[in-house]
């Protein structure tokens, strides 16, 4: 179950009707989307910012701050280039087309929304930031576990060759 306030507005005339300005989820509370760790901080940072927008209905804001999430993931994997469209072209090469691809939707979703004004629909937003966040996971996430687990089994070896029981590493 959901419930939503809903704003509404009225025309004026003698065929007066009344119109959906917004609709607000109220409970159950929406969650703000968190990246984990293992994503650089300033891209977690612009993104948590973004998901808190999109929670409380600010859809351009949180265009915006997903657009500066995408910013930073270029900044972090080397990009120099001003403009967002350049950095993100520079990690052609770097990153797969599906990828590239992805970055350039969120980019603009970001500029449509600060430059032109669009507000898109939540579930549009939704869908950027669920690229965004298979974006992180392709990136960041699947490398640091699988680095994690072949840590995990060298040490076991090395405890292994230095005589020590399964039980003990």
């Amino acid at each position: 179950m959901t419930i939503e306030l809903l704003t509404c507005g009225s025309t004026s005339g003698p065929a007066a009707t009344r119109q959906i300005k917004e609709i607000v989820q109220v409970w159950p509370a929406r969650t703000i989307r968190e990246l984990p760790s293992e994503v650089p901080e300033p891209i977690r940072d612009r993104f948590q910012e973004g998901s808190r927008c999109e929670g409380a209905a600010a859809y351009r804001g949180a265009a915006a701050m997903y657009r500066a999430a995408v910013e930073e993931l270029c900044k972090e994997r080397g990009a120099t280039s001003y403009k967002l469209y350049d950095k993100i072209e520079e990690l052609r090469g770097q990153l797969d087309d599906d990828l590239i691809v992805d970055l350039h939707e969120a980019r603009m979703l970001g500029n449509d929304s600060v430059h032109d004004g669009l507000t898109y629909s939540p579930e549009e937003v939704t869908n950027v930031a669920e690229l965004i966040v298979e974006m992180m996971q392709t990136l960041y996430i699947q490398p640091a576990t699988k680095a994690a687990m072949r840590e995990a089994r060298r040490q076991r070896r090395e405890a292994y060759k230095n005589g020590e029981s399964p039980a003990d590493s």
